[in-house]
């Protein structure tokens, strides 16, 4: 590839990323918020630190891991590259270098939902109004597929941002479950257990998907394989990895070249731990475990694209922004 066209396919890529990260950062966010409800104590925002691996980052700035400062940081600190307003931002000078590539409504879209987040206040992210917002928030992601869906050219620029977004999605589905699972309990008799695992797979937008395919009532084992390895479910690791294998075989036949070795190896590579999973047993800890590992495959893959495609290893891509420290 060109190096004006490598630089093309990363903006795009990288669009891909930041809108998908987007709106799971609210997903996140909101899910935190809710399943804590009935908490006394209430929400753990430190364990959103700890899914980012972000808590000595934040400390630069904040004395203490609650609500306020904890929402500021991810929903309008500028200064934390993986907030959410950095990402709309950082989705939006993508999407600017590549305007002559994307529709018209593409980029009307995007400039209103910039303008809503740059005009938001500290008002929209107490905690009684956190639901409102980050269902905004996440509208306004779907939109953006939306117009995706009917208005973008399945050419090579479509390859890219479709390989970034599932890259995220599957990274950030891996999050979503990580912190669903440390958090509620796993006793399937109780009522209010039920609910919070209903809570989950709401936060994922898979409760009706998920109950087409189990009709009976939430169990752990069977939400935990829904979320794993349903290869018709868009938000499931199973599907995002098909899509990825998909997306990397269809540069493949564009660029008329065989495969790349390091790309290859890294996508199955992510496609044995899958089939290899967190086991029969499945503990908080053993599914953190393997959770984690994945997400290090993720990063592996993005590197190995970025190699490949753009000319540079992406774990700190300046404008276009960072993988590693922001997954």
């Amino acid at each position: 590839m060109s190096s004006l066209v490598a630089r093309f396919a990363a903006n795009t890529f990288w669009l891909g990323r930041y809108l998908e990260r987007t709106e799971n950062v609210a997903r996140i966010l909101h899910i935190n918020e809710t399943y804590a409800r009935d908490k006394p104590e209430g929400p753990d925002w430190q364990r959103v630190l700890d899914l980012y691996s972000e808590s000595k980052q934040f400390h630069k700035n904040y004395k203490e891991a609650n609500a306020q400062s904890v929402l500021q940081f991810y929903v309008l600190d500028r200064d934390n590259p993986s907030s959410i307003v950095s990402s709309v931002i950082n989705a939006r000078e993508n999407a600017r270098s590549v305007r002559h590539l994307i529709s018209t409504e593409m980029w009307t879209h995007l400039n209103i939902f910039y303008s809503q987040m740059l005009e938001m206040g500290a008002g929209a992210i107490t905690l009684s109004n956190l639901a409102n917002t980050a269902s905004n928030i996440i509208l306004n992601c779907q939109t953006f597929e939306g117009i995706i869906e009917g208005t973008f050219l399945r050419t090579e620029p479509a390859c890219f941002y479709h390989l970034g977004k599932y890259i995220e999605r599957a990274d950030q589905t891996t999050r979503i479950l990580d912190i669903g699972y440390g958090l509620l309990p796993l006793d399937e008799g109780d009522a209010i257990t039920s609910i919070q695992w209903n809570v989950l797979l709401r936060s994922v937008s898979g409760y009706h998907a998920y109950r087409s395919r189990y009709p009976g009532r939430a169990r752990v084992e069977d939400i935990e394989r829904f979320l794993l390895y349903d290869n018709e479910f868009p938000r499931a690791l199973a599907l995002c990895v098909d899509r990825i294998t998909d997306r990397v075989r269809d540069l493949e036949r564009r660029h008329g070249a065989s495969r790349h070795s390091e790309v290859e190896r890294t996508r199955r590579e992510l496609e044995f731990a899958l089939e290899t999973g967190p086991g029969k047993e499945i503990t908080p800890e053993r599914l953190h475990g393997f959770l984690d590992r994945f997400q290090g495959l993720l990063a592996d893959v993005t590197n190995a694209v970025g190699q490949t495609y753009f000319g540079y290893a992406p774990l700190e891509s300046k404008a276009l922004g960072n993988t590693k420290q922001t997954q």
